[in-house]
This record gives C-alpha cells, sequence and structure tokens, in this order.
C-alpha cells in the first residue's frame, strides 16, 4: 500500500494493527545519497567503520521507508503479508526546517527505476526526532496559553506607522458595516503580522478574532473574525488550538510509525542494513552519538532484535551456495534447489506477490528481505530435523548466531564481516597486514610481482605511492618483514605500527591547527605612536641579551638609569631545554611584539670552524650579529611538538575492484 501524508491518518490504524499481529518486520529504505567520501578501508575496525560512515552519510535524506509485517495464518499454515510504501519528506514549519545533500547518482538511479520526485515532495509525510518533538510540543502549549494575554509590546517603526493605521481603519469599518464575517489582510510578512496581532488586538479586543492561514500557493495571510459575542471568542480560541496541534501532530508524521515499531520489541530484518538502521535512529528517534560504544547501546535499546539477511546468506550453510548476495540474486538463488521459498500470500489491498516486480520501491524490497529471510529460515530448521514453517522464538538456536549482527560490505572483504549490537566486535590479528611505500611508477603488477614469493594478497591503495598489503597466507607474514625491509627502493611498516603512526600525526596536526588558531585570536594590537619609542628600546635590550645568551655569558645586564619609570620586563630565553631569566629595564610589560616566524640558524660546516683570519672573524662576528638580530626563540608548543610532522597521507578514492589483487 503506498502512503503519503493524504491517507497516512487513515492508514496509520492499520498500520498499528500489522506491527501488533506480526511475527517479525521488514524493513527498507532509499536515500538521496550513500556516502559522500570514498574513504573506508577494508581494514577498519567497526568503530571506525561507524565514524566514517556517520561522518560521510548522516546529512543525507531519508525519502521512503519499506515497511512488510509478516504475519502467520495459523489455519492455512503460511504467512501473510502486509506491505506499506511511505513516502517521506520533512516539510519545515510547524518543524524544524531540514537542510540535506543530493548524491547526483543516487538520484539519477531512483529516476531510472520509476521513483516519482514530484510526489516526494508534494505528498511526503513529515517527521522529527524525539528531542525536536518534545521541545516544539512545550513551546506551543506555552503559546497557547497566552492568546489572551498582550505582552511583549513591540514599538512601531516610522516606515510601517501609516501602513499599520490603515489597516486598523480598513478593520473599524469592516466592524461598523457589520455585513462580512471575514476579512483578508494580504501582503504582509511575518514581522507585520505581528505587529497586526498587537495593534488590531489591542484595539478590537472583543470584536474580532485574528488568526493566519496559507494559501494552496503558499503565501501566509492574516484573517479577521468578527465575534458575535464572548462564547464565539472562545470557540474561535479553540478551534484555533485544536487546528495547531493537529498542524503539529502532522508534522511529527512518520515518527509515530517509528515509535511503534521500537515499542513492539519484534524482530526486524532488513539487507545490508547499516545504513537504514543509521537514518532510522538519526531521522526519528534522536541524533547519533559520536562515540562507538554509545550508539550501540542506543541502538540496541531503540531496535532490540535486528538480523541483517545479507550476513546471514554469507556464513555457513549459504556462503558455499550463495554466488552473490545482492538482494535480487540472493532471492533468485533461494528459489532453486538445495533451496527454496515459502509461500507468503499478499493482504487484500496492502501486500505483494512473487508475481509482482517492483525493484528499489522500499516496500516491495522489503517483502523481498522476509521472504529470503523465510526460505533460510526454513533451510536452517530443516537441516536441524526442525520445522521451518513459522519463525522460531526469540530465544532460538536457529536465529541465535545471527542477531543483531550488521553487515559490513567493506570489510567483510578481509576478516570484520559484522558490527555486533549485542556483545564485542569481532578483533582479529592484523600481523598480516602492511603498510606499503613504493615509487610513483610502480602499478599493481609491480605490487603483486614484489608479494608473490608469500602468495596472494589483497591491495588497497591510500595514494599515488602507499598501499596497503594483506597476505591471504598470515603464515608469511614474518618471512616479509625479514626480506623487504632490505628493499632499497620501498618502506614497508606493519600495520599496527602505521595506525599509531597515522593517530600521531593526526595529533600533531590538530595540536599545531590549534595553536595557529590560539596565535591568531592573541595577536597583539598595532601599537600607537606612543609606544614607538619604548618598542625600540625594547628591541634593543632584547637583541643584546640574545647575543650575551649565544656567547654563553652567565653575567647579567648591565642596568642603565631608566628615562622613564617603567616595570621591568623579564625574558625567558629557551635553548637546549634549559630556560634563563632576565630582567630587561625601561620596558613596560605586556607590550612586546608577537614573535615572527621561526627561522633556522644555519649549522656551521666543518670547513667554517677551521681557523680564520682576523679580519674574516670580525666580519664572520658581525654577520653573526645581524643573524641573531633576527632569531626568535622556539616556543613551548614547538618544543614540544618537535619538528614539523610531514603532513598526513591523503586518502585516494578506494574502488570496490582495488581491494583484490
Amino acid at each position: 500500500m503506498e502512503v503519503t501524508r493524504k491517507n497516512f491518518n487513515e492508514v496509520l490504524p492499520l498500520v498499528k494493527d500489522s506491527i501488533q499481529r506480526s511475527d517479525f518486520l521488514a524493513i527498507d529504505t532509499e536515500f538521496t545519497g550513500l556516502m559522500n567520501s570514498r574513504e573506508l578501508s577494508v581494514f577498519d575496525t567497526p568503530s571506525e567503520y561507524y565514524t566514517k560512515v556517520v561522518n560521510s552519510s548522516s546529512d543525507f535524506l531519508l525519502i521512503q521507508f519499506g515497511l512488510c509485517a509478516f504475519c502467520f495464518d495459523k489455519v492455512n499454515n503460511h504467512y501473510v503479508n502486509e506491505a506499506y510504501n511511505f513516502y517521506l519528506f520533512p516539510r519545515g514549519s510547524p518543524g524544524p526546517e531540514k537542510m540535506f545533500l543530493c548524491q547526483s547518482s543516487s538520484l539519477d538511479f531512483l529516476a531510472a527505476q520509476g521513483f516519482d520526485f514530484n510526489k516526494l515532495i508534494r505528498d511526503g509525510i513529515s517527521y522529527m526526532t524525539g528531542p525536536t518533538e518534545s521541545k516544539l510540543r512545550e513551546a506551543l502549549a506555552e503559546k497557547q496559553k497566552n492568546y489572551t494575554v498582550v505582552k511583549n509590546i513591540i514599538p512601531i517603526p516610522e516606515e510601517h506607522k501609516q501602513y499599520i493605521k490603515d489597516v486598523c481603519e480598513s478593520v473599524k469599518q469592516f466592524v461598523n458595516k457589520g455585513v462580512e464575517s471575514e476579512m483578508v489582510i494580504d501582503k504582509c510578512n511575518l514581522f507585520i503580522r505581528r505587529l497586526l496581532y498587537q495593534e488590531l488586538g489591542q484595539k478590537f479586543k472583543d470584536k474580532v478574532f485574528l488568526d493566519s492561514r496559507t494559501l494552496e500557493n503558499k503565501d501566509r495571510v492574516l484573517v479577521v473574525t468578527r465575534l458575535t459575542s464572548d462564547t464565539h471568542n472562545a470557540a474561535k480560541i479553540q478551534e484555533k488550538s485544536k487546528k495547531e496541534w493537529e498542524e503539529f501532530e502532522n508534522a511529527v508524521g512518520f515518527s509515530k510509525v517509528a515509535q511503534l515499531i521500537s515499542e513492539s520489541r519484534k524482530l526486524i530484518v532488513g539487507h545490508n542494513m547499516i545504513l537504514d538502521i543509521l537514518h532510522t535512529l538519526n531521522h526519528f528517534f534522536q541524533p547519533l552519538p559520536e562515540d562507538y560504544t554509545s550508539f550501540k547501546e542506543f541502538a540496541h535499546c531503540m531496535l532490540p532484535r535486528l538480523l541483517d539477511t545479507k550476513y546471514m546468506s554469507s556464513m555457513p550453510p549459504f556462503k558455499e551456495e550463495v554466488n552473490s548476495n545482492v538482494l535480487q540474486h540472493l532471492y533468485a538463488t533461494l528459489s532453486k534447489s538445495p533451496f527454496s521459498l515459502p509461500k507468503v500470500e499478499a493482504s487484500s489491498g496492502r501486500g505483494y506477490s512473487r508475481t509482482d516486480d517492483k525493484q528499489h520501491e522500499a516496500g516491495y524490497d522489503a517483502y523481498v528481505t522476509g521472504v529470503c529471510f523465510l526460505a533460510m529460515h526454513a533451510h536452517v530448521a530443516a537441516m536441524r530435523g526442525e520445522s521451518g514453517a513459522r519463525v522460531s522464538a526469540e530465544d532460538s538456536p536457529i536465529l541465535r548466531p545471527f542477531l543483531d549482527k550488521l553487515y559490513l560490505s567493506k570489510t567483510a572483504y578481509q576478516d570484520i564481516p559484522y558490527m555486533n549490537l549485542n556483545g564485542d566486535d569481532p578483533n582479529p590479528p592484523r600481523d598480516h597486514v602492511f603498510y606499503f611505500t613504493f615509487p610513483k611508477e610502480w602499478q599493481r603488477n609491480e605490487i603483486n610481482q614484489l608479494f608473490s614469493p608469500y602468495g596472494a594478497v589483497t591491495v588497497q591503495f591510500v595514494s599515488e605511492t602507499t598501499a596497503l598489503v594483506a597476505l591471504l597466507n598470515r603464515k608469511k607474514a614474518k618471512d616479509v618483514m625479514k626480506v623487504l625491509t632490505k628493499h632499497s627502493r620501498i618502506k614497508i611498516l606493519p600495520f599496527d605500527l602505521y595506525k599509531v603512526t597515522s593517530k600521531m600525526t593526526e595529533e600533531q596536526q590538530r595540536l599545531q591547527l590549534t595553536a595557529k588558531k590560539t596565535t591568531a585570536i592573541n595577536k597583539p594590537e598595532p601599537l600607537q605612536p606612543v609606544q614607538q619609542e619604548l618598542k625600540v628600546k625594547e628591541e634593543q635590550v632584547k637583541n643584546s641579551v640574545s647575543i650575551r645568551h649565544k656567547k654563553n655569558s652567565t653575567s647579567e645586564p648591565e642596568e642603565t638609569e631608566p628615562v622613564i619609570k617603567k616595570s621591568r620586563l623579564k625574558i625567558t630565553i629557551k635553548t637546549d631545554n634549559k630556560e634563563k631569566k632576565e630582567e630587561v629595564p625601561n620596558c613596560e610589560v605586556g607590550q612586546a611584539e608577537e614573535p615572527s616566524p621561526k627561522k633556522r640558524l644555519r649549522s656551521t660546516s666543518l670547513n667554517e670552524k677551521k681557523e680564520k683570519s682576523p679580519s674574516q672573524a670580525t666580519n664572520e662576528t658581525e654577520e653573526k650579529e645581524e643573524e641573531r638580530k633576527n632569531v626568535t626563540w622556539p616556543s613551548d608548543s614547538d618544543r614540544a611538538n618537535g619538528d614539523a610532522a610531514a603532513p598526513a597521507q591523503c586518502v585516494a578514492v578506494f574502488k570496490e575492484s582495488d581491494s583484490w589483487a
């Protein structure tokens, strides 16, 4: 059944009944995009996978939600499906305005499948998260309490006074004539309407009722209704409040269905469902947490029983029989021996049958997912000598190995096939994986040839000159390090060491960025002319101190009689992790200029250490003194971070074909 905002309120009771009677629910979704980057790696941990997916997909919009309830017919001993295909589009007022991304390839794909974008925007059902709903519900209740109270009087700007006066005069004539029941005031923006509410409410408090109305062309107008009695006024206020609550409930929209699904605690089946779950939680419940552990707890709390048919089909006893676990390919495979598709009838007017072919319609894909699950469930049950006609209880050993494990498409190519929402994630050793740096002219063939003595490898390029290489034969890992570390044209690191180095580089970059921002914020204002003379004196003293320090002088600078009495400036000079404080007279504290960018001192070569003539020595001394005048000593952050770190490697676009040798 197709559900839009036109029939949503009528269909909602049917949806609630289907959820309550079902043994399990199958879901599927469609989005405006999948990923706005391709930085996923086959070597990511589930935690890294989650962080990358959330950062690169949460700004896309969920535009279609397919829900298929599978209810068991005890009389005929088979399942009946009741399917709903919801079009979703957040409309804004009275809900929040929604900004979202679109991915051209995703929209092009949906258009090729016959997706109706006009219907989506025109008739899509709105939704909002739980915290937003609570906040807006409280705000609306508070707003309605003040309908009869005028407060926060706004002064009328001079440029609007004449217009407000003219409207008040028109309303006065409307009231005195007593012919028409309503008067419409158009061509006024939100601020003008606010002023009219204020002025007309004061001047015609018991004579007219004011309300705003949205026309079919989305224009907003102010409607003035003549009141015939006090009871009429109360009735109008009650009618307005009721209308506002109806609009608010419509804005909550599909979030009610998501809440019903969560409260049912029913088994939810999906295919490759990690994005389905992330978007469902993010759009209908609350924004996803950054912390991975918090996400797992949140997901398991809201949706406590999940089963991913893509993960199920990738495990024994299906792994050897299923060549492709793309949904439609899996559906075709399970319809042939040694498997068989179960009989699943369509509920009248709201279900699908095997003769339908509506691929990539969310409701239909949810139906196909549910049928595939029933076929695999029946196959495992038959292997155990049990009846598989009906899905087993919650603690069934048939379901237990597959519950709450979300398939990870990229990492499954390597050695982490799933994310476990109700337990520990897989944590295999990565001693067979290496970070590999090679000449720019090398291609995949050269890499394969280099590693050929150690068997087949998985290669994922990181940049033009770096890649991650994994051995299929883990026992050969030690041999790789023994031999290839001696290679003159390449560099190779164990994966664990590479990860540590990468994190250190990222942290250094973060600290450097923070230091730059702090420097920009603390940059001193230009000195006033009166301060320039003091500034010159301060520079002369600093240069003098720097020269004496470089000569390893331990004597304190001689104090001279100050021209202007000022507090002494304390200068801390750092070199070789040692500090020396000098008190400088005639300088006011806080007027030191921002240090210039750090410059490297030239190191004296061996040839320069040879004896020189007195004239050469004198010239050299003058050059060195001039050079020292421009020296800026390293700051604390410079010494803490050491030399400037090499820039982080930029992760290149990852093609799925690149994951295999």
